[in-house]
């Protein structure tokens, strides 16, 4: 049975409970309709999702590495995330993890040309994200510069009190015994195992993980300096001494520089993607000669010891063979429809309009006072509308404002920088994660197939597949690969997609 977490929130404060257990009810009920068990639960009350600032979001988000569930399971998508850049953001972080996000009310939209489109989103973002931070964090840049805390939640071991940190006298000393012992020679695996055996919980309330205790032995903020990032620091309380904190950060160095040796610094790009036929497991990357050698491999053997390069530089070159102009544009379109179907609503000229009409209300009120209605007969409603246009204001504050709308020319424009980076560079990374579904390694039928992220007409797979033979990529294990034949690479579909290569 699939195990998920249950995420629920509502949005505004004129909302309640039930709202949440209305939400609890209809997926607890599709859960035991489709095989499903909830084994943990996160609500956020009166939250926007039109931001990732949510406390229980983030500690969802957190848990998710620890491996407690494999799907997220929500009321509708909105729930889970209303802006579509933080949607697709945080749908490919869970994915890379095995998680998906499901919803008990809508159809999946998370297809293959969704992966596309919320890949090209991401690349994209970077063009304007840095400008739009810019601007956003001016009013941050400001209060940090007063010495004022900005974040949804103080580290351990501090309070905010009148919006600045200080230091609370309970968990601060767990935040000094985490820097003395991992000072003194204790590892981090060390230190969580016994704080959660002593149940000491971390700053959310519940057990310790590696991701809490490495931000926790990085956050400088413990030195006395409160930083944001782009929007400079301020001096705040002392917990521990800047030396304490600098050893600590040489001995994490140290740290990453012993897992990087093992891992011999080398890119198994292909990790993640890679399924046998036979058994249906993963295919993973392994090394042998202190890293010498680099092999992809079955866990259960059925596929024998793959060349990585070798399989690398077929893959790139069927890849090569199959982005032509028509299918990047083919690609692109399926991406942009999907993001097309996730358009959010700005609800910031909604609120606007309802603000100026309490305005329109409030002024004829004044004048009925002028003309001489008795005061007391408009107070309550005069009261009723001062306070329902603060909310509104503050509802406008806290959504974010909407990220410049992309269009199709944008898609096929970022889909043809990452064809063209995979060329220039060789680095497939980017491309593979992008446009690939899956690659299958079939050791039986002596051949490998690439899934590509696109759906038919009934939006239903096939996905587009191309295919080249086993033994090719064996024979450059020696250096001895030859240039692909025509007949090395065809479409390999029942019906539809069909297309061979003449």
């Amino acid at each position: 049975m699939k195990k998920v977490a249950f995420y629920g929130r509502y949005s505004s404060a004129n909302q309640t409970e039930q709202s949440i257990e209305g939400q609890r009810h209809v997926c607890e009920d599709y859960a035991a309709k489709n095989g499903l068990q909830i084994v943990a639960e996160y609500i956020d009350r009166a939250q926007s999702g039109k931001t990732d600032k949510r406390q229980q979001f983030q500690q969802m988000i957190s848990d998710s590495e620890r491996g407690m569930f494999s799907g997220i399971l929500v009321y509708k998508l909105d729930r889970f995330a209303r802006d579509r850049y933080d949607s697709a953001i945080y749908k490919k972080k869970l994915r890379e993890r095995g998680i998906s996000v499901i919803s008990a009310t809508e159809p999946i939209t998370d297809t293959p040309e969704g992966v596309i489109m919320e890949a090209l989103i991401e690349g994209m973002d970077m063009y304007y994200s840095m400008e739009l931070a810019r601007k956003m964090n001016r009013g941050k840049a400001e209060s940090v510069r007063k010495g004022k805390f900005v974040g949804t939640m103080p580290p351990i071991g501090y309070k905010v009190v009148d919006h600045r940190l200080v230091i609370d006298e309970l968990t601060a000393p767990v935040v000094q015994e985490i820097f003395r012992r991992y000072t003194a020679g204790e590892t981090q695996g060390q230190i969580i195992a016994d704080l959660n055996r002593r149940g000491i919980p971390n700053n959310a309330g519940r057990e310790w993980s590696a991701s809490n205790i490495s931000a926790l032995l990085n956050n400088r903020l413990y030195t006395g300096t409160y930083a944001v990032k782009n929007c400079g620091e301020a001096p705040c309380p002392a917990i521990i001494e800047s030396e304490t904190w600098e050893t600590a950060q040489k001995l994490r160095e140290e740290s990453v520089k012993m897992k990087r040796s093992r891992k011999n610094g080398y890119n198994f790009i292909l990790t993640g993607k890679l399924m046998c036929a036979q058994c249906g497991a993963s295919i993973s990357g392994r090394s042998m000669q202190g890293g010498r050698y680099h092999y992809y491999c079955c866990r259960n053997n059925c596929t024998g010891s793959i060349p990585t390069e070798s399989l690398h530089e077929r893959v790139r070159i069927a890849l090569a063979e199959y982005l032509t102009e028509d299918k990047l544009e083919e690609l692109a379109q399926g991406a942009y429809a999907e993001y097309q179907s996730e358009q959010v609503v700005d609800e910031r000229p909604i609120i606007e309009k309802e603000i100026a009409d309490i305005d329109k209300q409030l002024q004829n009120a004044v004048q009925a006072i002028l003309r001489g209605v008795e005061l007391d007969a408009l107070n309550d409603t005069v009261e009723s509308l001062k306070s329902r246009r603060e909310e509104l204001r503050q509802r406008l504050n806290e959504i974010p404002a909407m990220k410049p709308e992309l269009t199709y020319d944008m898609f096929l424009a970022m889909l043809q920088i990452i064809v063209d980076k995979a060329a220039e560079s060789d680095d497939l990374t980017q491309l593979v994660g992008t446009v690939v579904n899956r690659i299958i390694i079939d050791g039986k039928a002596e051949r490998v197939i690439i899934c590509i992220n696109l759906t038919n007409e009934d939006n239903e797979p096939p996905m587009d597949q191309i295919m080249f033979r086993l033994k090719d990529v064996h024979a450059d294990r020696r250096g001895k690969f030859q240039a692909h034949r025509q007949d090395d690479l065809y479409r390999e579909i029942p019906a539809g997609r069909q297309r061979h290569r003449e």
